[in-house]
């Protein structure tokens, strides 16, 4: 008897055969856990944070997210949202959701400031706490069953700093 090695165009087969056949719906008490990177319309500027959700029904999931938009324009701000979203499935295989978010924002802004006189100049700044809402969509895909790729954008309504926030996110799903 002699022993073959499988074939390439077999074990492509075999690999297409164990993705597509994955199931990628959702199930209560899911979570995922990642990173975020984007750009904010408030001060032109780039973002990156975190990410977690806890999915407790195949509509209704919680998503608390930290968020810190980098210094342009003598601004920095920091953001921790509390979202709540509603993924609804797109296609029979469940791997793409649109999801409406909605939730509560409480940030933080640094505003920069440098005052010249003839001795000397002094760097100082003033930071202001806010509350607000957030309101917007996002796009997810499950490459894997471990997998997740978002795309999210959304407005944050807060006194004096309104904006948009657009971001992707790579994130573990588990």
């Amino acid at each position: 008897m002699k022993f073959r090695l499988p074939s390439c165009a077999a074990i492509l087969v075999a690999i297409i055969s164990t993705f597509a056949s994955v199931d990628a719906s959702a199930q209560k008490g899911e979570k995922s856990v990642g990173l975020r990177a984007g750009f904010t319309t408030r001060n032109t500027t780039a973002t990156a944070g975190l990410y977690f959700s806890y999915r407790f029904s195949d509509h209704f999931r919680i998503a608390p997210k930290i968020d810190y938009a980098f210094q342009h324009n003598s601004t920095d701000a920091f953001a921790i949202n509390f979202d709540t979203e509603y993924p609804i499935a797109l296609g029979a295989s469940r791997r793409v959701n649109f999801y409406p978010i909605a939730g509560l924002n409480f940030s933080t802004y640094n505003t920069h400031y440098t005052v010249e006189n003839e001795d000397e100049s002094l760097d100082s700044s003033h930071r202001t706490n806010h509350l607000g809402i957030n309101l917007g969509a996002g796009l997810e895909y499950f490459a894997t069953p471990t997998l997740r790729l978002a795309l999210e954008s959304k407005c944050l309504f807060v006194k004096q700093y309104t904006g948009g926030w657009f971001s992707l996110s790579i994130g573990y799903r588990f």
